[in-house]
């Protein structure tokens, strides 16, 4: 009788006890909305972002915006926390970054400068 328990007491406490070590840490953590902006700093992969949206119907009206104002190479992708971001990879240097943005500006379009997360 106890060699046909075993394995089911093996099986009950596993599922007891893993849950209790996993949660031990705390509840899983989430990434803000905040965790996903990084700063751009020299010698990193750098992009220029022209926002982030909770819809798609509204990445694209913006995406459209800044291709008709000439900042070719943009794209819609995702930001890695839910949300979509409109975006021109492979800015090559912070100083170029910047120079990005005043162009942005000039036309009414807000840009920051991010590292681009893989």
């Amino acid at each position: 009788m106890t060699t046909r328990l075993l394995p089911w007491a093996v099986v009950v406490l596993a599922a007891l006890v893993y849950p209790a070590a996993v949660l031990t840490g705390g509840s899983p953590r989430f990434p803000s909305r905040t965790d996903c902006v990084h700063p751009a700093t020299a010698g990193r992969n750098i992009e220029a972002v022209f926002g982030r949206f909770d819809r798609g119907v509204d990445a694209e009206a913006r995406l459209r915006r800044v291709l008709g104002v000439g900042f070719k190479g943009s794209r819609i992708e995702a930001d890695g926390c839910g949300r979509l971001k409109v975006d021109v990879p492979g800015v090559p240097s912070v100083a170029v970054g910047q120079q990005l943005m005043a162009e942005a500006a000039k036309v009414g379009i807000h840009a920051t400068l991010e590292e681009a997360t893989p």
